[in-house]
């Protein structure tokens, strides 16, 4: 697969556990770092997509620990939108430590009003950006 977009995160000392390995619950927290910076790349930051009204729910979530990240380590998490419905996309991920896959997986966004909290279309502009996101194929 080509990812369109990598971004890298060296491992803090606090998100490690007792064996020096990244503790599973840290792997979502550097997704969400990376989809923060995969949205902000396509100029749709947090922030301007809440002042929009908008919330991108994560309703679905899974990974598959592969091998271990340890304290230091530089994380490389390449990312990409796949299944981008009208109101709703999900974001893969391959995550690497030194040109080997450590972690893979999935999240599952619902974009919902703010102000109702009920699902609503993707704007047109987020949409069209998404797509410029999509994971290719490997030839």
């Amino acid at each position: 697969m080509k990812y369109p977009f990598k971004v890298d995160f060296r491992i803090a000392f606090r998100d490690v556990d007792l064996h020096d390995v990244l503790h599973h619950s840290n792997y979502f927290y550097y997704c969400e770092k990376g989809r923060v910076e995969l949205l902000r790349s396509v100029d749709f930051p947090y922030k301007k997509v809440m002042e929009m009204g908008i919330g991108l729910m994560l309703v679905e979530c899974k990974l598959k620990f592969i091998a271990p990240v340890k304290f230091d380590d530089t994380l490389k998490i390449n990312m990409g939108t796949d299944k981008i419905g009208k109101s709703s996309f999900k974001i893969a991920y391959s995550m690497e430590v030194d040109g080997n896959i450590v972690s893979e997986g999935y999240t599952h966004h619902v974009c919902v009003s703010l102000e109702s909290k009920k699902p609503m279309r993707l704007p047109e502009k987020l949409l069209t950006n998404l797509k410029t996101l999509h994971i290719q194929e490997n030839e």
